[in-house]
């Protein structure tokens, strides 16, 4: 696993206050309690945040996993 997909993982489990393990490629909003519409905006403004890069609204709206996630935070860097 690359550092960048780490760091995703890392990330998304801080933010939805799960184990690190619960996170992989496939694990879609809605998968989990934790990871609801709420979960789903913390987890958007902890990207833009600790990795200093701004998605726009279209990026927001196409994120629906982890995958998608780690597309996008691949394309704005």
């Amino acid at each position: 696993m690359n550092e960048k997909r780490k760091e995703v993982y890392a990330l998304i489990a801080s933010v939805l206050g799960v184990n690190v393990d619960v996170i992989n490629d496939e694990l879609a909003i809605g998968d989990i309690t934790e990871w609801d519409s709420l979960g789903h905006m913390q987890i958007i403004a902890a990207l833009e945040s600790q990795m200093e890069i701004t998605l726009d609204i279209e990026q927001t709206l196409e994120i629906e996993d982890v995958e998608d996630i780690i597309d996008a935070v691949t394309v704005s860097k």
